[in-house]
């Protein structure tokens, strides 16, 4: 018996073990990744202008060096400088052939200082521009107030072309006070942020469309149109922000620059300049969440990199929707962030010397990066200001490009889905650049060879959350059905040892025993007393009369009546 508890006792044990297991197996299974609901405190966001005073000097139309400040802005960008990443990585000077600039196209525009670059569902190419407006430093007071006093722009803003570089149409006119960010998503819808208002506007594809095709008509019969002043009316369908009012708030901006679009309709916004955060919405236009603070000039006479929750200008924004990937171009600390899509957690860094210390916009398409530098006129020796492409899994830089000559100061770039056109305009020289890259059945025969790459990559094992979370459910069956097995086994082991030894031939025995005790028992009394109760009345129907002795076969009982001395007393 002693033998036969200890091996109880283990057996308990080892279930007890598996049940913790595929518990442990199963909580695993349900947990899904948060970003800490992490609040940081007011003094964490700066107020004072004079903090980034300097940075929003770098997006407007001088980029005159202030004498007064050449040593000090030397010692903090050389502190800065000092904690690039020092990747060994030969890079050549070399450009890629295989990335071409198109010189003749968009060159009869034009323009003025063009903020952004984005491509519609039919190939068109939409710039958005200042018109004759210029962010200089008397744009905004010491509070981050744009004066609407000054108006918005007469011109029309919005400058539509195809292919081959001819205009569509334009449209825009009195509707914006300081354009930065234009993003057409998948549907065509058009998604604007204005620095001066301090709002991001959605514009359906619909309206667009609708109200380009009025401005036509307004073109050609200009005097049968009596709409002519307000056709450029066109109405948002979603509005964020308070007009003039900067903030950092749910309902408040300062001086957002781009908008990214999901697609199942989320869309996010960098508020960039001021509050330096990433907030997500649904496609109604509701917060979802919201990641990220300013990184205090200051903090740069530390020799250490800013954190990945902090930013210096959140100045462009790129998804890889099939990654569930969301890029941020970190402008003033030169590089590349990424999070993931669904929860604003933090998975990766993309920085580089060859690329310098400022990024002003980045692209995705096709598992790779394309970005595009500024210039730095504040250290010597600064990374010549072109474009380049990045792997997005190494982070190495697999190509650059740039037109005849090195590029002044582009603001920002959209490149196709496929890889095949990249549009880039610039602020001060006031251009459009298109360039064609070769996408050929060779580079998409090791795009799909690389797709394999991605199911076991080490820095896309969360990539997907739904494929995750599945491959995560199958695992803690599969254990669950193991434990299960394991648990038949080891009854079955207990089992055939106590059988081996004798303990159910014994146990059997007893409780035979105890059978046989048992119906002796019920035999004696209780099946006696059950038979009389079931018998008892069909007993007394079969009785005949004691006083019918005709019907009697035996001796009469010996009772009073039946008595012979009696019977003859009675007779004489």
């Amino acid at each position: 018996m002693t033998t036969l508890r200890y091996d109880t006792l283990c057996s308990v044990l080892i279930l007890l073990h598996i049940l913790v297991y595929t518990k442990a197996a199963l909580r695993d299974i349900l947990n899904v990744q948060h970003l800490p609901d992490t609040k940081f405190g007011p003094n964490e966001y700066s107020d004072d202008d004079r903090e980034y005073s300097d940075v929003d000097d770098r997006d407007k139309g001088s980029l005159a060096r202030p004498n007064n400040q050449q040593n000090t802005k030397d010692h903090l960008y050389s502190k800065a400088d000092s904690y690039l990443d020092k990747e060994e990585q030969v890079i050549t000077d070399t450009l890629d052939k295989n990335i071409i600039w198109d010189v003749q196209w968009g060159a009869q525009l034009k323009l003025t200082q063009a903020s952004a670059v984005s491509v519609d569902p039919n190939g068109n190419v939409a710039i958005f521009h200042r018109g004759a407006r210029v962010w200089d430093s008397n744009s905004f007071n010491n509070e981050n107030k744009f004066d609407p006093n000054n108006g918005p722009i007469a011109q029309n803003t919005i400058i539509l072309l195809d292919k081959n570089g001819r205009v569509i149409s334009e449209w825009g006119k009195n509707m914006f006070y300081l354009p930065h960010g234009l993003t057409i998503d998948q549907s065509g819808n058009y998604w604007i942020t204005d620095v001066a208002m301090h709002q991001i506007f959605k514009f359906d594809a619909q309206d667009v469309k609708k109200h380009m095709e009025e401005l036509k008509n307004a073109l050609v019969n200009p005097e049968t149109s009596v709409t002519n002043n307000h056709a450029s009316m066109l109405k948002p369908s979603i509005i964020l922000g308070e007009a003039f009012i900067p903030g950092n708030t749910a309902s408040t901006f300062c001086k957002p620059t781009d908008v990214a679009v999901h697609t199942n309709g989320d869309f996010f916004v960098s508020d960039g300049y001021c509050n330096s955060r990433i907030i997500k919405y649904n496609k109604k236009g509701e917060l979802i969440l919201q990641w990220g603070r300013l990184w205090n000039s200051r903090e740069f006479v530390y020799p250490q990199s800013p954190p990945p929750y902090a930013f210096l200008v959140a100045h462009a924004l790129a998804l890889a929707s099939e990654l569930n990937y969301l890029y941020l171009a970190d402008r003033e600390n030169g590089r590349i962030l990424c999070f993931f899509a669904n929860n604003g957690t933090f998975h990766k860094e993309y920085k580089h010397p060859a690329i310098g210390t400022k990024i002003y916009s980045v692209a995705y398409a096709r598992e790779k990066l394309y970005l595009i530098n500024g210039p730095n006129l504040f250290i010597s020796n600064p990374a010549p200001v072109r474009g380049f492409v990045l792997d997005i899994y190494s982070g190495k830089i697999l190509s650059m490009f740039e037109p005849k000559k090195n590029m002044d100061n582009p603001h920002n770039l959209h490149v196709t889905e496929d890889g095949s056109e990249i549009y880039v305009v610039e602020l001060n020289n006031k251009k459009v650049y298109r360039f064609l890259q070769g996408v050929n059945n060779s580079n998409s025969q090791s795009a799909k060879r690389h797709q394999h790459q991605i199911l076991i990559h080490p820095d896309t094992e969360n990539a997907d959350i739904e494929k995750t979370n599945m491959t995560k459910l199958i695992l803690g069956l599969g254990s669950a059905v193991v434990s299960f097995i394991t648990i038949c086994i080891a009854i079955a082991a207990i089992v055939a040892r106590c059988q081996k030894r004798g303990y159910l031939r014994y146990l059997t025995a007893r409780k035979r025993m105890s059978w046989e005790a048992e119906r002796r028992e019920n035999f004696k009394l209780t099946s006696l007393l059950e038979n009389r109760r079931g018998r008892s009345f069909k007993f007394l129907e079969k009785r005949p009369n004691p006083r019918d002795f005709s019907k009697l076969n035996t001796e009469p009982e010996t009772s009073e009546d039946e008595r012979p001395e009696n019977s003859l007393a009675r007779v004489i």
